[in-house]
């Protein structure tokens, strides 16, 4: 229930996102660290809201390593690798750990433009990932992951004021592989009876609206965010669910970014949202806090003293 949750927050490891429109400049790189939880008590068993003594209240914890480089101040490339614990607070059921999916981004702006009081921005991102450990994909809810191969298209856009406040809009689309092997033979899904380990998913859209308010140094901004499953079925009654499940959520995060030093050095970035509404999936509360380092490598900005 919670991995298709994982890949949205996955996004929000450092204080230049693959979903966002801010960017490292040319020649200088970001590397961090972050730690992420969620947790759940409750969930949508379809849509009905329900909890279960069987799992008591589902933990999901990340430790991630991000990097983001700056290829020119337009087009960056940014590389993630989460580890992951889950846990369940009661019942017999052993929560898993270790790597997730490894992701890379490769973000680009196509058009910064004057409009008005403001700036017009333009850009997108090409992501790919893939999973780097044999963890158990039909495990749900402690499942690290869904052990899918991703592409994703993200589009952004965003219009910000001479006096740093914006708006934005941003969709994205992933594309997700067949699971390759569930560890079992026989499974039942949508009341049919499949024979094999290899399970077909449904791809997934998810959107953002953001308003907030950036100086450089300092960015404030809340998101509401939808992601939608396209396809696939209900969870049964008291079933942990399966792969194949339609699992949508409406979230609304907040996010803060903060750069001790304009250009490099050490920024913050502290996320925290809740789940709103959902079909298959947990009414989560999660937060992430991550450490990064910024500094110039090569070019204009390697040459520079550092501006305190």
């Amino acid at each position: 229930m919670l991995g298709v949750l994982l890949l949205f927050l996955m996004t929000s490891g450092m204080a230049q996102t693959p979903a966002d429109l801010t960017f490292v400049s040319g020649g200088s790189i970001c590397a961090g660290l972050n730690y992420g939880a969620n947790s759940w008590t409750d969930y949508w068993e379809g849509e009905t809201l329900q909890s279960n003594g069987n799992v008591g209240t589902v933990t999901r914890q990340q430790i991630g390593l991000a990097v983001n480089v700056g290829i020119r101040d337009w087009a960056n490339v940014i590389l993630m690798l989460p580890w992951v614990r889950t846990n369940a607070s009661q019942g017999t059921l052993n929560g898993q750990s270790g790597l997730q999916d490894v992701s890379l981004f490769v973000k680009t702006l196509y058009l910064d433009r004057k409009m008005g009081p403001g700036y017009l921005l333009l850009g997108g991102n090409l992501g790919f990932s893939i999973p780097v450990s044999p963890y158990l994909v039909d495990f749900a809810p402690l499942n690290l992951g869904w052990g899918t191969t991703n592409l994703s298209l993200r589009q952004m856009a965003s219009y910000i004021t001479e006096k740093g406040y914006f708006v934005g809009l941003k969709g994205n689309y992933t594309y997700r592989s067949n699971i390759s092997n569930i560890h079992r033979d026989f499974y039942f899904d949508q009341g049919q009876a499949h024979y094999g380990n290899e399970v077909y998913v449904h791809d997934i859209v998810d959107w953002t609206a953001a308003i907030g308010y950036n100086t450089g140094r300092l960015l404030l901004e809340v998101d509401l965010n939808q992601t939608n499953t396209l396809g696939g079925s209900d969870i049964r009654a008291w079933d942990p669910g399966f792969p194949t499940n339609n699992v949508d959520f409406t979230t609304v995060t907040g996010r803060l970014d903060y750069y001790f030093n304009e250009g490099r050095g050490i920024n913050i970035s502290l996320t925290g949202g809740y789940t709103l509404a959902g079909r298959n999936a947990g009414q989560s509360i999660f937060g992430n806090l991550a450490i990064n380092y910024l500094f110039p490598v090569w070019g204009q900005q390697a040459d520079q003293p550092e501006n305190n």
